[in-house]
């Protein structure tokens, strides 16, 4: 799909029709040589939904709730940092034929010689700052039992004196 847009953008005649020469080898190079690469690219991701989807699980069954809370946080930012550089490493996949890890890396080195750092920065931080409150978060609420567990203020709240405490 990438390619296909490159074409129509950067050489119209060629993409002026749906089957026309620059439609049809993006096509074929979608589906043939850059397959691999799209695939691959699909695969991390896949990966690291599935590992959250197992933490997900695990964290339902009651133990080490708060840890595996934490590490399927982490694991969700790693997948949206993955999901954000796979857009760029498509784009050059489709538009130069590169494999995924060399379309990676060129996509990094574009950013860095064009400046664009803020850019990813910008992009990237959100998540850090997210994983950051949660992580506050979590620590407060940690304090809120270890306060509930050594004095009597939530003592009016009866059976859900620890949820109040946490929260």
């Amino acid at each position: 799909m990438t390619s296909l847009t490159a074409h129509v953008q950067f050489t119209p005649n060629e993409a002026n029709s749906c089957c026309s020469s620059g439609i049809t080898s993006s096509l074929i190079r979608a589906t043939t040589y850059s397959h691999g690469s799209i695939c691959f690219g699909s695969l991390l991701v896949a990966i690291i939904q599935a590992l959250r989807q197992l933490a997900n699980q695990a964290r339902g069954e009651g133990e080490c709730t708060a840890l595996l809370c934490i590490v399927e946080c982490i694991l969700s930012c790693i997948e949206g940092i993955l999901e954000y550089f796979n857009k760029w490493a498509y784009v050059y996949v489709g538009l130069y034929g590169y494999g995924y890890i060399d379309a990676g890396k060129n996509v990094i080195a574009l950013f860095k010689s064009r400046g664009w750092e803020v850019i990813i920065a910008d992009d990237l931080v959100s998540n850090v700052l997210f994983m950051l409150s949660l992580v506050v978060g979590l620590i407060m609420g940690a304090v809120g039992l270890i306060i509930d567990a050594s004095t009597d203020w939530f003592a009016g709240f009866g059976e859900n004196a620890q949820v109040f405490a946490f929260l």
